[in-house]
């Protein structure tokens, strides 16, 4: 499948406030699929003390996917969302949205369990 396809599942499902979980497993899916799912799995990498050749470009591959990653998350929220998170790295963005929605998420996810299982004993 193509890059600009799968990307498009994003562009088509940007975040809001409801549909954070599917949001979260399509951001994750995406950035499997480009190899940068470690981007928002690993602690941010900092610059390498020893500064030979080798690990110069390591940390440069580093930045440029750090960068790939912020531009494919940002894209895919709200103006809003995007305008709170533009100065963040891609890590901390995925944890603080998973503070602002984590909670709420499974709030709903608990609500809806509760509501199917009333109707079903109806």
């Amino acid at each position: 499948m193509s890059v600009i396809l799968l990307r498009g599942i994003l562009e088509t499902n940007k975040l809001v406030r409801p549909n954070f979980d599917d949001w979260y497993k399509n951001l994750r899916i995406v950035l499997m699929h480009e190899k940068l799912i470690d981007m928002i799995e690993k602690p941010a990498k900092e610059v390498p003390d020893e500064a030979d050749d080798d690990a110069i470009k390591i940390y440069q591959k580093y930045l440029e996917e750090c960068l790939t990653t912020k531009c494919i998350i940002l894209a895919s929220m709200n103006s809003k969302l995007q305008r709170k998170h533009h100065e963040m790295d891609p890590t901390a963005i995925v944890e603080h949205l998973k503070k602002m929605f984590g909670i709420q998420s499974r709030t709903t996810r608990y609500q809806l369990s509760v509501t199917t299982q009333l109707e079903g004993h109806d």
